[in-house]
């Protein structure tokens, strides 16, 4: 008799615990339902919305065609398309050296790019003036700026050699930059890439695109040291200057008339 009211708690006990089990289950039906309904609201409310779309850092091109690339506007999901989608639509514009992308909550996105720097500007038949980037692209001259860099004459668009050649121009000193007055194609049998320069402090330099490069040091000591004249860097890098020209060429004169006379 003992035994079977001993047994009795035991059962009650149990049912307690499945109480309180369901107890558990529905507390957390409940939860997931009001999160459930927190984030429907949330994604239809103002909060997961772009606001503010910022675009920094353009020069060249506007900010109306960086968002149109972009392909999002005010009022569309913050959270889709990801950053870097996005960025991947923004770096296909040629003006482009780099692009980043952020996204600040509440609602604010935020595109900071960096176009490739101007190295030359070139000028067209009908005399229009455009300008050179780094990357070799042609673009029109921003109005009212005329920039202190090198005009480029006689090459043709999209020309693997200009495009090389503005490449390497973004790497030189900027006062080097600066004194470069005009660069035009000098192509010769041996060396299909030669360019003849002109500097504003009246120097002739013949080089190629491909030994520029390695040539730069020994040009600018020359160009900073030298008094004007003629440079020719090739296979051996040569210096002569305009005064000792001239010297030759009026010996020469002189030597030429001194056999007329003696011939008459």
């Amino acid at each position: 008799m003992n035994e079977r009211i001993e047994r009795i708690p035991a059962l009650k006990a149990e049912g307690e615990k499945r109480t309180s089990r369901g107890k558990r289950v529905l507390l957390w039906l409940v939860f997931a339902i009001v999160v459930s309904i927190i984030v429907v609201l949330f994604f239809r409310s103002s909060l997961s919305k772009y606001s503010e779309i910022q675009v920094i850092g353009t020069s060249y091109l506007s900010q109306d065609e960086v968002k149109q690339v972009l392909d999002v506007k005010t009022g569309d999901s913050f959270f889709f398309p990801k950053a870097s989608e996005l960025k991947a639509r923004v770096a296909k514009l040629e003006p482009l050296q780099s692009v980043s992308i952020s996204k600040k909550f509440p609602g604010v996105l935020r595109i900071t790019v960096s176009e490739y720097p101007e190295v030359a500007v070139q000028l067209s038949a009908d005399g229009k003036v455009f300008s050179v980037l780094a990357n070799g692209l042609i673009l029109p001259l921003r109005e009212g700026k005329l920039p202190d860099k090198p005009i480029l004459s006689g090459w043709e668009p999209k020309d693997p050699n200009l495009i090389a050649l503005c490449r390497i121009l973004s790497s030189l000193p900027p006062y080097m930059l600066s004194d470069l007055s005009e660069i035009h194609p000098d192509p010769s049998t041996a060396y299909a890439d030669r360019i003849t320069l002109f500097t504003r402090s009246r120097f002739e330099i013949v080089t190629t695109i491909g030994k520029l490069p390695d040539k730069i040091s020994y040009l600018s000591d020359i160009v900073q040291n030298r008094e004007p004249g003629k440079v020719v860097m090739l296979e051996a890098d040569t210096y002569l200057p305009y005064s000792a020209e001239n010297a030759n060429n009026e010996t020469q004169e002189a030597d030429n008339i001194k056999e007329k006379d003696s011939t008459q």
